[in-house]
């Protein structure tokens, strides 16, 4: 998917004057700890939420791997309800010191991240038209489809929305 080949690159031209650094991480796991915990400032994902069963461990790797006030910025199509249901997930983290989990199993991720009274773990903001050029793409392929029986652009698994944590 490119991820590996983006990383090689970042470690090929790393240069401590440029400050970059590339890492692939497998969320899989909610307690695997990496050397990456509380190093960067940035994380970069692209279409990584369609995976429910790795909805937690995406989080829990996010979180940790951020430094304080950190951004996440996570390019995603909606996917049927997994984006909503990821950002459900992070919503329940935030409000996690604020309200006690009844009768429902609580999620892993309660368990990784670190909530505190201080408020939430991630501001969240989801932009659906957040590049001019981006958007008419997505308008030229949504109405071009309609003409085109052939082409099959499904915006529920193609148009990109920016999840901003």
């Amino acid at each position: 998917n490119g991820a590996d080949a983006c990383c090689e690159i970042n470690k090929i031209i790393r240069d401590p004057t440029k400050m970059l650094n590339g890492n692939v991480t497998l969320c899989n796991t909610i307690d695997q700890s990496t050397e990456a915990d509380g190093l960067y400032h940035l994380c970069l994902a692209s279409d990584c939420v369609h995976f429910q069963e790795f909805h937690d461990g995406l989080l829990c790797t996010i979180a940790r791997t951020l430094v304080v006030d950190g951004v996440a910025l996570m390019c995603q199509p909606k996917r049927g309800a997994s984006l909503q249901n990821f950002m459900k997930l992070v919503d329940a983290v935030n409000n996690a010191s604020h309200s006690s989990v009844g009768d429902e199993k609580p999620s892993e991720a309660l368990n990784c991240c670190k909530v505190t009274a201080n408020g939430p773990l991630f501001h969240m903001v989801l932009f659906e038209d957040f590049y001019p050029k981006v958007s008419t793409m997505h308008n030229s392929l949504l109405f071009g489809a309609k003409h085109e029986p052939t082409y099959r652009y499904d915006p529920d698994r193609h148009q990109p929305l920016l999840l901003v944590l």
